[in-house]
């Protein structure tokens, strides 16, 4: 990462530096988009032991961001993880904007930055770092970054990751478009496992942006953004859940699914269509299985989604993040001073909005927390 210091889920419109408004055309045939940000669980196991949340972790705090790098885990797996369930906060919530809500800038000069996931055993931010000018076969390579208070630094080279969630047993659950899968990687050691990378026998296109439930099932989008030029298997851009090592289908009717996200209570699924425009709302059933699927909002380019405690969705957009009520009312926009493409909650409280945007990433202070993640 370069640029210097200055001083916040679940994908804008398009993932490659030249994509348009619209979503454009990348990599030949190919549309393009943005990989989705990874919303992160709400507690429970992910087949991860258990471990004893604990304080610590501090870092330093970003200026004008509200937030300080926040809390860690004592392991109870190689992975740090917590295996009690998580809560958000009690209620009531105040209104997540005030004023005329604009994101400071927190660095810059990166290739193109997806999937923020706060790490909450190291109380760092994480993040993938796309380099399209270095793309093989139409294929970027990627590597995770990393913001511990106000020093930024490599977290693992090469990672081949878009979109990133916190797993339930504290694992980064990551998109990985380099071989077209969802992986499991460690934290401490950097151990990279394939969680499924196939579908009825065929392989995903472009793994993008994925969400964590409480009890280990997860739900991700398959574009095509990072496909490239490799041949496309599954004749259709769909929706996935994942339980164990097993994908069944979400859903198989989208122009192109970005970014995903769950409500606190895990009783919605949220999904963005880009190039269509809206974001859609799916039912999940205690099973984890999903019906409905209707368009809840309309939404410029919508890319990355996260969710507040108090069930505000935040949409990336290519017009700033834009922000729902859980009835679908606009609630406003947070002004960023690049386009945006995903988003997620981190800091000691959660308050803190981290926003990845193209070469940029900014944060914000809100009124509302994120779910804690495990």
């Amino acid at each position: 990462m370069t640029g210097g210091l200055c001083c916040a889920l679940t994908a804008c419109e398009g993932d490659t530096p030249q994509a348009g408004a619209s979503g454009g055309a990348a990599g030949g045939s190919q549309d393009a988009g943005s990989a989705g940000s990874g919303a992160s669980a709400t507690g429970g196991s992910d087949g991860g032991g258990a471990g004893g949340a604990g304080a610590g972790g501090a870092g330093g705090a970003l200026a004008g961001s509200g937030g300080s790098a926040g809390s860690g885990s004592s392991a109870g797996s190689s992975a740090g993880g917590a295996g009690a369930t998580s809560a958000c906060p009690p209620g009531p919530y105040g209104a997540p904007l005030s004023g005329t809500p604009t994101a400071t800038l927190v660095s810059s000069g990166f290739g193109f930055i997806e999937g923020p996931m706060w790490l909450e055993s190291q109380g760092i931010l994480l993040f993938s770092d796309m380099d399209f000018a270095g793309a093989q076969n139409g294929v970027p390579p990627s590597q995770i970054r990393q913001l511990s208070g106000d020093t930024l630094s490599a977290f693992l080279v090469p990672s081949g990751s878009n979109g990133l969630a916190l797993g339930t047993d504290g694992s980064i659950i990551a998109c990985t478009h380099d071989d077209r899968s969802l992986s499991r990687i460690d934290p401490v050691t950097k151990t990279r496992t394939t969680i499924v990378d196939r579908f009825e026998g065929k392989r995903f296109n472009s793994p993008n942006d994925v969400a964590v439930r409480s009890d280990g099932t997860l739900y991700f989008t398959d574009p095509t953004w990072q496909l490239g030029l490799r041949p496309q298997e599954i004749p259709f851009k769909g929706v996935f859940r994942v339980s164990g090592d097993q994908a069944s289908l979400v859903a198989d009717n989208f122009i192109s699914p970005n970014g995903i996200g769950l409500s606190p209570d895990e009783s919605l699924l949220y999904v963005a269509d880009d190039n269509a425009g809206h974001l859609r709302r799916f039912d999940v059933a205690p099973s984890g299985e999903t019906s409905d699927g209707s368009v809840w909002a309309s939404v410029p380019n919508p890319d990355g989604i996260t969710v507040d405690c108090a069930g505000n969705v935040y949409a990336a957009s290519s017009q700033g993040v834009v922000v729902f009520a859980p009835d679908g009312t606009s609630l406003g926009t947070i002004s960023v001073g690049a386009h945006p493409a995903n988003c997620a909650f981190g800091g000691s409280d959660h308050k803190t909005l981290f926003i990845t945007a193209r070469d940029k990433l900014y944060s914000i202070a809100l009124g509302v927390p994120g779910p804690p993640s495990p």
